[in-house]
């Protein structure tokens, strides 16, 4: 707790190791959830508001590949998996030779993947106002 107080108000980066499971003192951190005071922006650790500096930065790391994290923590951070698998090799071979090869394939390919993730966006944001309407 201390070094998480420290690091949001000296604006360190943070690196919290092995997050299977999570402290949930991290919550109102992962929600920035933030008041504004007087010119400051504060946050509320349990019963205690801390600075908060603009240039602090939280890595939330695990060694497990195979973790599943639920869809609230998931649409609270980014996610960035650094695991080798033989696609993701694949797919940075590809990458460097349309890259390297053939630049126009490679742009419209980038730009194709931009617009697919686009989609998957606003596909999570309509089923969510979906699932709202047939609740009401």
């Amino acid at each position: 707790r201390k070094n998480l107080e420290s690091a949001l108000r000296f604006g360190s980066i943070l690196l919290v190791q092995d997050v299977e499971s999570y402290d949930p003192i991290l919550n109102p951190v992962l929600n920035r959830e933030v008041k504004r005071t007087g010119g400051r922006i504060l946050i509320t650790l349990g019963d205690q508001d801390i600075d908060l500096s603009p240039a602090f930065q939280i890595f939330l790391i695990t060694r497990d590949s195979s973790v599943e994290f639920s869809p609230d923590v998931c649409s609270r951070v980014t996610f960035v998996n650094f695991t080798v698998t033989r696609a993701s090799l694949e797919m940075q071979c590809l990458n460097q030779v349309l890259r390297s090869e053939r630049p126009d394939i490679d742009e419209k390919r980038s730009d194709l993947l931009k617009l697919q993730g686009e989609f998957a966006v606003r596909l999570r944001q309509l089923e969510k106002a979906l699932l709202a309407a047939l609740n009401e």
